[in-house]
């Protein structure tokens, strides 16, 4: 399965890149539910069609990367794969876009490699065998392309995240095969340094299996979370592999008849694994936030839940540096009007805090990214309805340190017993 597709650049050759940046909107988005928040700065990223930023990651001098993609409008569409790098301050140092000219490029997550490049995750028409295809890119630290790859079974295959591995990455999202429109299985792809695939494992079962967040274990392996099932009758999926991808143990979190659908997961430092969802079970009023806590060895040891009686959905979670969980996602049980980006934080022990904030204006605006910042402020990222250049744009935005020290009016939280 390793001779998919590899396409190498040369460092100038003709790569799928443009110099120019998107065009910038203003955003009004405004703080509420903490009064101690609010915002710094936000940075606005738009094309015609529809653009999001799916995740920010910190790389070397004090910089920041967000990834997304730009021009969303059917898969028809250019889309254009988008890569920001940026300061704490807001400046912008660099904006660039791949895999323009035609088909579909998307970034869902990246790292920076041991020196100092930088590796991405999504997924592309452009390149490879199948309609869609899990895309590995590699460039330079000044973001010249070295090399490109389509990976996948000849469907529907995506990657959603990565891990480092040794000298290498992992790459992570689901395969489905050109003949299956609804099954999917747990796509895991093993790359060296230079991104050339050294192995894959596909995690198969007997109902639909998604993968969207890998995590290293701390002992060598990784820890998988994903759903299983489809529809209203959904679980968020765990499971654990060793260090070649092979499944050790696998645990379902969910109740029968619910949707309850993965969107979040974070190993602690002593290896606790906590994982994100929204769900309907356990007497949710619509969707609601729930936070699960196991062990290394994939028990259970706490569930709480948090939301209101509207739709609340976590996106993303990201631990701090004190071993707390932060949370972004949406919600139309608070805010400013429609969907508003929805911030809240676990404790190292996996509950709770007493707080929430929501980010957005009159329109519907959603989170998808979250970072702390050593000063105790934080980076979300997401897109926003809000009037700009046409469709959603892609924002990213700096909020001083919410305090999460009084109870939300609305957003309400629970253990399940």
């Amino acid at each position: 399965m390793l001779s998919r597709h590899l396409h190498l650049y040369a460092a100038l050759a003709a790569a799928a890149l443009l110099g120019a940046a998107p065009a910038e909107v203003p955003l009004p988005l405004t703080v509420d539910g903490d009064p101690s928040a609010r915002v710094m700065w936000t940075r606005a990223f738009a094309s015609p069609a529809d653009d999001w930023i799916n995740d920010v990651v910190p790389i070397s001098g004090g910089r920041y990367l967000a990834v997304g993609f730009l021009n969303r409008d059917g898969m028809a569409s250019d889309w254009r794969a988008l890569a920001v790098t940026l300061r704490e301050d807001g400046a912008i140092l660099s904006s660039r876009e791949y895999g323009a000219g035609g088909g579909v490029d998307a970034f869902w997550s990246a790292q920076e490699a041991a020196d100092g490049g930088l590796v991405f995750a999504g997924f592309t028409t452009r390149i490879g065998n199948g309609d869609i295809n899990g895309y590995t890119l590699l460039t330079d630290a000044e973001g010249i392309v070295l090399r490109e790859n389509g990976l996948g079974g000849g469907g529907y295959d995506r990657f959603t995240d990565l891990a480092p591995a040794g000298d290498g990455s992992v790459f992570l999202g689901h395969s489905q095969l050109p003949d299956e429109e609804i099954m999917r299985r747990i796509f895991i792809v093993k790359t060296d340094r230079n991104t050339i695939p050294v192995w894959e494992r596909i995690i198969d079962g007997p109902d639909s299996l998604a993968g969207l967040y890998i995590e290293p274990a701390g002992d060598g392996g990784f820890v998988i979370a994903g759903g299983l099932g489809r529809g209203e009758d959904s679980d968020v999926l765990v499971i654990k592999v060793d260090p070649d991808g092979r499944e050790l143990w696998r645990r379902t979190i969910g109740t029968p008849e619910n949707q309850d659908v993965n969107h979040g997961l974070v190993v602690l430092p002593g290896g606790n694994i906590v994982v994100v969802a929204y769900s309907q079970s356990w007497n949710a009023q619509g969707n609601d936030i729930l936070a699960a806590t196991l062990s290394p060895s994939g028990e259970i040891l706490r569930r709480e839940m948090l939301g209101g009686a509207g739709d609340d959905r976590p996106t993303l979670a990201k631990a701090d540096g004190g071993g707390r969980v932060w949370i972004v996602g949406s919600t139309t049980s608070a805010g400013a009007g429609g969907w508003d980006l929805i911030l809240a934080r676990l404790s190292s022990a996996g509950s709770f805090e007493a707080g929430a904030l929501t980010l957005g204006g009159a329109d519907d605006d959603n989170g998808t990214a979250v970072h702390a910042l050593s000063d105790g402020s934080i980076l979300v990222a997401g897109y926003s309805n809000a009037p700009g250049h046409g469709g959603q744009d892609a924002f990213v935005a700096r909020l001083s340190a919410p305090s999460f020290d009084r109870p939300h009016p609305i957003l309400l939280r629970r253990v399940i017993r």
